[in-house]
């Protein structure tokens, strides 16, 4: 009896043996990952070629894809602690994937089977080209929740699906936040690029392992890559990536090690009229972490596009971060915002001088993710040499782990034209209540606006292990004004700056024109 065949059962057994059937082929040396940078190399050295659509499937509404399952009876190794499940073409995934499984020192490629997924009659063309692959895969484990089925929905680690997405979540938390392998021309003249995986190669695992190991192939119109992912789950899921690009041409904006998330409103914002919940967002900050200091920026769902840049010259990480874990602070059972992972980007080795650079994009509803946050290196990588890049991805980790206290919530007055706005912002630290009652506590404030009045500064401890920082901007502000507050004692900071902008919101412009007497 084959690898393949160790399963739930002879059902399964069988199916996957007459998938696997005549696609094991022999390789000369036990494929790595430099056998996938080698595919890189050769790609970019070609034209681009998009990987062809599979016809008819996508007439396939959101609805119909979503009443598209995985039989669970077919899943890939269901009695190792690491599993495989799969999903179908259709919808906006059209364009399948190549999926192999390396094992006994071969290559075993994976053809798609109709019979391991339950499609409604009708739905699918009734015959589909032979090169059909799959749309992407999940990744299961088992140590999540041994005392289920090792087939559980929630037992999900990590899911790889559309272009060159994915997202992962620890065993106490649900998917929110997705990651790409690279982003490309984001805010440019030109049409943002997707590059899409279209090749995964993934080591069996022992039956006992707690990691597995994918490999994947990138393709684009500018660029080729070869991506390594190491994933370790936990209550915080660890993937180590190794990644190298080659470029075809140069691009105007490269996106290293990019994250998208969602942001519509928060407690401090105003609600819309239409959404009861007190606050929507899978994210809530971008934390930014040189040698020197940490930063703290509160995301925003802005009135037009807005991209901030941080140089930096040493990194030790960035991340989307969701701190409120408070459910009543959304209130939302279905959608339990409150359990959304945070994703913190701690590179490996030195990636040099860059700059981070965060993406506000307006949003109307929660569907959408309108929030970017990446690396772009100082100096852009030459067409047709290979870039190199590694890093580990923590998922549902808060940030580095600093002794310094941290901002937990901001909280601002409405941002009207020709009124001040006052600000409330609460760091949270051990220390911070005994250094106000000794007097050793204080603010720096700095502003971009050289002699812009900011008054009324109040600092005082709001809990044990809490203080509020308030203060108050002034009516008469610059359009973009940046603000920057950190908590210091004895000279030194002792929390994360906060880091802010405030934007003047101009008046309607029906308002304007009736002020300038016009119809």
């Amino acid at each position: 009896m084959g690898w393949w065949m160790r399963g739930r059962g002879w059902a399964p057994a069988i199916m996957w043996a007459a998938v696997l059937a005549g696609g094991a082929l022999p390789v000369a040396h036990a494929f790595d990952y430099a056998d996938v940078v080698a595919k890189a190399r050769l790609l970019a050295a070609r034209p681009f070629k998009p990987q062809p659509r599979i016809v008819g499937l996508a007439r396939l509404n959101y609805d119909d894809y979503r009443s598209i399952h995985f039989r669970p009876t077919a899943t890939l190794w269901p009695r190792r602690r690491l599993h495989l499940q799969f999903f179908a073409p259709g919808y906006r995934f059209v364009r399948p994937v190549s999926i192999s499984v390396l094992a006994a020192g071969r290559v075993h490629a994976l053809r798609f089977h109709r019979s391991f997924f339950r499609i409604s009659h009708g739905l699918y063309p009734r015959h589909l080209p032979r090169t059909a692959g799959y749309a992407g895969f999940r990744v299961l484990y088992n140590g999540y929740h041994p005392d289920r089925s090792p087939v559980a929905p929630n037992n999900q680690v990590i899911v790889f699906l559309g272009a060159s997405y994915f997202r992962a979540k620890g065993s106490h938390e649900q998917f929110g936040l997705s990651a790409r392998a690279l982003a490309l021309d984001t805010i440019a003249a030109r049409p943002e690029e997707f590059p899409h995986f279209i090749a995964f190669w993934i080591r069996r695992p022992a039956r006992r392992a707690r990691a597995l190991t994918v490999f994947a192939l990138m393709n684009s119109q500018s660029a080729t890559g070869a991506l390594r992912f190491l994933i370790r789950p936990g209550r915080a899921v660890h993937v180590r990536v190794r990644a190298t690009f080659f470029f075809r041409r140069r691009v105007h904006e490269i996106g290293l090690a990019p994250l998208s998330s969602m942001y519509m409103y928060d407690l401090c914002d105003k609600r819309p009229w239409a959404y009861p919940r007190p606050a929507v967002h899978d994210s809530e900050g971008f934390l930014l972490a040189s040698l020197r200091a940490v930063r703290w920026r509160q995301l925003a769902n802005p009135a037009r596009v807005h991209q901030f840049v941080f140089p930096i010259r040493h990194l030790r990480g960035f991340g989307l971060i969701q701190r409120d874990r408070d459910f009543f602070d959304y209130e939302s059972v279905s959608m339990r915002y409150q359990g959304r992972p945070s994703v913190w980007i701690r590179p490996r080795g030195a990636w040099g001088p860059g700059k981070a650079t965060l993406i506000e994009i307006p949003t109307p509803n929660e569907t959408n993710d309108n929030i970017v946050a990446f690396w772009q290196p100082a100096r852009a990588p030459s067409p047709k040499r290979a870039y190199r890049l590694r890093y580990t991805m923590i998922w549902n980790g808060a940030g580095p782990p600093e002794a310094l206290s941290r901002v937990v919530r901001t909280r601002e007055s409405a941002r009207c034209a020709h009124r001040p706005v006052r600000f409330a912002i609460d760091f949270k630290g051990a220390r911070l209540r005994r250094l106000i009652t000794e007097g050793r506590l204080a603010a720096r404030l700095r502003t971009t606006a050289p002699g812009m009045p900011i008054s009324d500064i109040h600092l005082q401890a709001v809990a044990p292990d809490r203080a509020r920082l308030s203060f108050t901007v002034a009516a008469h502000r610059p359009p973009a004004l940046r603000i920057r507050a950190v908590l210091i004692a004895g000279g030194r900071p002792v929390s994360e700056i906060w880091d802010y902008v405030v934007m003047r919101e101009e008046p309607p412009m029906h308002v304007l024109r009736r002020a300038r007497g016009g119809a």
